[in-house]
């Protein structure tokens, strides 16, 4: 019987032991994304956005948040999808990636979940690179998987042409550049 109750205790440590963090899922295009918590400054509702001309289409302007001018991206546009009016569910998730910080436009949050390192999976490889890079694994949610999106890299806008870096123009180069 002792042995039994040894077994209990070292199978319930080794569910501790298993890595969780906390995912933050929202609703882009009607698909299911995350971001760790970590990364997530706040979520605040749609306010008005200050237009910046001569930036990227995907960038919609800035916000004043408490002081600080933020960036904001609508993300259907930056995943290049048709661009949707915005409801009383679309909120802002404010987020910050190293040194930079920008508001991210989605249609919907979800919630927080836990998420363990054996739920998630490597992003697919094809030929093509998935999201351009933007996702960087897959996090089953039960019934649902969700995105794990790479804020990094969606905070940080790259040209599309073909060139490669010595033959790009100024401009590209600029185009290479942080947008937050």
């Amino acid at each position: 019987m002792k042995e039994a109750k040894n077994d209990e205790k070292q199978e319930f440590s080794d569910e501790e032991n298993i890595q969780s963090e906390k995912y933050l899922t929202f609703f882009i295009d009607g698909q299911l994304y995350c971001i760790p918590t970590a990364e997530v400054v706040e979520i605040i509702q749609m306010q008005p956005i200050t237009f910046i001309p001569n930036v990227t289409d995907y960038v919609k302007g800035v916000i004043n948040l408490r002081g600080k001018v933020v960036p904001v991206i609508d993300m259907r546009l930056r995943f290049k999808k048709k661009e949707k009016e915005y409801n009383s569910r679309t909120s802002i998730v404010i987020v910050e990636s190293g040194e930079k910080t920008a508001g991210l436009i989605v249609e919907s949050v979800k919630d927080v979940r836990d998420v363990s390192a054996n739920q998630i999976n490597a992003a697919p490889t094809l030929k093509k690179a998935i999201g351009n890079g933007f996702v960087r694994g897959i996090a089953s949610l039960g019934e649902k998987s969700a995105m794990i999106l790479d804020i990094g890299k969606v905070l940080t806008h790259h040209s599309s042409s073909g060139l490669n870096k010595s033959e790009k123009t100024e401009q590209e180069k600029v185009q290479d550049e942080p947008v937050a």
